[in-house]
């Protein structure tokens, strides 16, 4: 073979192997980006608000099935088992366009991390793993009339500037997350991220899940310094320097052939400045189909509070056909009844206070329309 034609050979060779490598990054570096989200409108009728009035109303902050949201996620194959991923959601009010969570763009999820088979970690604003522990046990969810009613905390569980952890090994899922500021906007007005720790917050969780049956243990701490709160905050508690608001998670649920049967106790210990909160509560939920396109759910929440008639109790039923797997039309119904002392609303549809009064109950129903893309 003359020069030419091996240095010939030698190069076109080299052109090949090139190829080879830029195919193999390629396919190493596989990414997609999805744009999600769901649509969930009603309207809802309160009475005895105020003691004596009602109201009509399409709700703010939640609504029949699931609060409103658009979001972006992604992810990308590092090759090795490695994977990049991101999330990007912002909440919405359908009945004005107005985002939720303060008007933050992103302020349901906002977070960028890694992942293998160890486990994912990331970085940004995310939820608490008081969020995951409910998750298959709390059959009504963030619905307007649910456990939110009687703890605003249970639905907004998120963390500003926090490093989390989750790890699923066999039917076992383990979580921790650590923030340095939980949150800047009211009612929390903890920042933080100054070093001193005041606004810290942490959480922790653990669950065995199978396809009949599950159970989580998970805790939460969420400290605050003189000027921030908590959301769901007793009246008259003083947030000052070393307070903190723990909530304690004991969840499961159960299949008994189609129907899912949840249960848990959530107990709430906030210290305020000369004070202790103390709370237990209790919930049952089932949910069962009914027939082929119709579901019905239930959830019974009773709070018990160590304050002097503070106690409450809520039930919620809906009904759900479902046009697709996408698509589906409801209808709920709920009451609360409260002790002498306090006077929550059947409601954790808006940030507008619709309580009936100290202690007065309420009844509500609504009836809406629900979309996931």
């Amino acid at each position: 073979m003359k020069p030419a034609t091996r240095n010939t050979v030698r190069k076109r060779g080299m052109a090949v192997a090139g190829m080879a490598l830029l195919a193999a990054g390629a396919a190493s570096a596989q990414s997609s980006v999805q744009v999600y989200g769901m649509v969930d409108a009603g309207v809802e009728y309160l009475n005895r608000v105020g003691g004596s009035g009602s109201l009509m109303r399409m709700p703010t902050v939640t609504s029949g099935i699931m609060p409103s949201r658009l979001g972006f996620r992604g992810t990308e194959d590092l090759g090795n088992g490695l994977k990049a991923q991101f999330v990007l959601e912002m909440g919405m009010a359908l009945d004005t366009g107005a985002l939720q969570q303060g008007g933050r763009g992103f302020g349901r999820q906002a977070y960028v991390g890694l992942s293998g088979g160890w486990g994912t970690l990331t970085l940004g604003r995310q939820y608490t793993m008081g969020l995951y522990a409910m998750m298959g046990s709390d059959l009504m969810g963030p619905a307007v009339y649910g456990l939110g009613s009687l703890n605003p905390y249970i639905p907004n569980q998120r963390l500003d500037n926090a490093v989390a952890y989750r790890g699923k090994f066999g039917h076992w899922d383990v979580g921790a997350v650590y923030s340095t500021g939980r949150d800047s906007l009211m009612p929390s007005n903890c920042a933080g991220e100054n070093g001193s720790g005041g606004c810290d917050a942490y959480s922790a969780m653990v669950k065995y899940a199978t396809p009949a049956w599950g159970a989580t243990l998970a805790h939460d701490r969420l400290k605050g310094t003189a000027g921030s709160g908590f959301f769901g905050q007793p009246a008259g508690l003083t947030i000052g320097n070393g307070s903190r608001d723990d909530h304690t998670y004991l969840t499961g649920y159960y299949m008994l052939d189609k129907t899912r049967l949840g249960a848990g106790v959530i107990h709430r210990s906030l210290k305020a400045v000369g004070e202790t909160y103390r709370s237990n509560q209790y919930y049952v939920a089932a949910s069962h189909p009914v027939a082929d396109k119709v579901v019905l759910d239930a959830t019974y929440p009773s709070l018990d509070a160590n304050r002097r008639k503070a106690n409450a109790q809520l039930l919620s039923v809906r009904g759900s056909y479902l046009f697709s797997k996408r698509t589906r039309a409801y209808a709920l119904m709920g009451t609360v009844h409260n002790d002498a002392n306090v006077g929550y609303s059947v409601s954790g549809g808006t940030a507008a206070a619709a309580s009936p009064g100290l202690g007065k109950g309420q009844m509500g129903v609504m009836v809406g329309l629900f979309h996931a893309f």
